[in-house]
């Protein structure tokens, strides 16, 4: 079946390519390839001067930092936040303070970052709409030179093939053979050549979408980014300056209900305690000046006293009358006794 002539460009191409230069057939179609090669090497040098980064690492270590954040460990170390009631209103504000400086500073270095790693992606985003046209050009060059090596082979196996093929019959001749065997060569490397092009073109169709999925997610980080900086960090930082708030709030509630508690206090002890002293001064204002019990018992006692001192008396001059009678009779002893010593 005869083949349509192609396009001149096609035809330009075939003529201009010499199917029996060796290294013309193995480099057929470098050309179309040169240009993506060429703009794919400066990318990937640009890449491997620059620092890439990471967003989501950064984002990570940030919300670590924000989770480890202790922001309600009290201090009491500091001499207001020993003095009674209102102490709690000084301890651990300075803390949570210096914490969120520190969170502050973090969310800034993470915004300066998150920016930057914006630029680049957006850098990348019109890297790949360069890389999908010189990708389109490489497809549109690749169809040229597949079509222009279809049309050199058709010619070949139509034109030439067979006239090398019918002088080797007639003449017999060995060369005549060898010339026919070479083209038949000739025409197997072409064909090689093209299906590889026909490869190099079916991958470059495969990697159109692959750049436009690529842009995609680049397009997607890059919204990511514009709504962390300007919508999800500034809330963070609305929320910190509530916690703030909340904080110094939750402070005085503590000292306020704290006051009250011990007003409240106080005031039921006091009359708790006056209600004591009250009934014990009533009690005590309807006692005489001497209690019954300690009339009773005095005067027990005094009669006790009588009695004893009665029982003395009378044993006193039991014993006085006792000792005169021993002081008579022993006089008069004595007095019998002299006499006798008078008489003899």
């Amino acid at each position: 079946m005869p083949m349509a002539l192609p396009a001149d460009a096609i035809v330009a191409i075939a003529d201009a390519f010499d199917p029996y230069d060796s290294v013309s057939t193995i480099t057929f179609g470098k050309e179309a390839q040169q240009s993506l090669t060429d703009f794919t090497d400066s990318v990937l040098e640009n890449v491997r001067l620059r620092d890439a980064g990471d967003a989501g690492e950064m984002l990570q270590s940030m919300i670590a930092t924000m989770d480890g954040s202790q922001f309600d460990e009290v201090n009491k170390s500091t001499f207001l936040s020993r003095l009674p009631l209102i102490g709690e209103l000084f301890c651990g504000f300075k803390k949570f303070a210096q914490g969120f400086d520190s969170v502050k500073s973090h969310l800034e270095e993470l915004t300066k970052s998150l920016e930057a790693q914006s630029v680049r992606l957006a850098h990348d985003v019109r890297q790949l709409d360069t890389l999908y046209d010189e990708n389109l050009a490489l497809l549109k060059g690749l169809e040229e030179y597949i079509e222009a090596g279809r049309w050199k082979i058709h010619q070949l196996k139509e034109a030439h093939l067979p006239v090398l093929l019918k002088a080797a019959q007639e003449s017999g001749d060995a060369l005549e053979a060898q010339a026919h065997r070479d083209a038949q060569q000739v025409v197997a490397r072409l064909e090689k050549r093209v299906h590889n092009l026909e490869l190099s073109r079916m991958a470059a169709i495969q990697t159109a979408p692959q750049i436009r999925l690529s842009q995609e997610g680049n397009q997607i980080m890059m919204e990511d980014i514009q709504d962390i900086v300007h919508n999800t960090l500034p809330m963070w930082k609305r929320q910190f300056l509530i916690a703030i708030s909340n904080f110094e709030k939750e402070k005085a509630l503590k000292v306020t209900r704290a006051v009250k508690d011990y007003t409240n206090q106080q005031y039921v002890q006091n009359a708790e305690k006056l209600k004591v002293l009250e009934e014990q001064i009533a009690e005590n204002y309807q006692r005489g000046v001497l209690d019954l019990d300690s009339l009773q018992t005095v005067n027990q006692l005094t009669i006790e006293t009588l009695n004893n001192t009665l029982s003395r008396v009378k044993e006193g001059r039991e014993k006085r009358e006792h000792a005169q009678r021993v002081i008579a009779e022993a006089e008069k002893e004595l007095k019998l006794a002299l006499q006798q010593t008078i008489s003899d």
